[in-house]
């Protein structure tokens, strides 16, 4: 058997961390999530069982941290966006007016609460986060083969809660 590569967080792609005693249950947790969700809705969705990798993958830590990464650079990028609107302080939060400014902090919110969407590169299914709290870093370090990383490819976005369907 050869070592699977990490995976390649590109366009059509999210990383699910799930929970379950095998991979089946992985991916159930994950389809449902993914089927039942209306924050956003994709054509099409597609799991590989061949790609989901337990938390005793050598490249585990690396593809996870790799996602939660990539959230927190798009959560830096509207930050950055939200301050070249004028934002500088927490006080100028109660002088934003609706438009192109309330609207990045709305999506930047949904990203630090947990609520997924399109720009949503790793997601916790367990925590309902993009990120992963020190106590189920601790968890998954003492049973990793109960934790599983899998990639849900998806097609065009049908809606969302920012950009409802038609």
């Amino acid at each position: 058997m050869t070592t699977p590569t990490p995976y390649d967080n590109t366009n059509h792609h999210h990383l699910f961390l799930a929970t379950g005693k095998s991979l089946a249950q992985a991916r159930q947790q994950t389809a449902h999530f993914i089927n039942t969700t209306q924050l956003v809705v994709y054509q099409s969705t597609t799991i590989k069982d061949a790609e989901i990798r337990s938390g005793v993958w050598e490249h585990f830590w690396t593809e996870t941290e790799t996602g939660i990464a990539a959230n927190r650079a798009f959560c830096s990028t509207l930050l950055k966006e939200l301050q070249e609107t004028g934002l500088t302080g927490l006080e100028d939060l109660l002088t934003i007016q609706p438009g192109y400014s309330s609207k990045l902090l709305h999506i930047l919110t949904h990203m630090l609460d947990g609520f997924i969407g399109t720009d949503s590169v790793f997601y916790n299914l367990v925590e309902d986060s993009h990120w992963i709290s020190e106590t189920l870093r601790t968890t998954i370090r003492k049973k990793p083969e109960s934790y599983w990383l899998v990639p849900v490819w998806h097609g065009p976005v049908t809606s969302s809660l920012l950009h409802p369907g038609k």
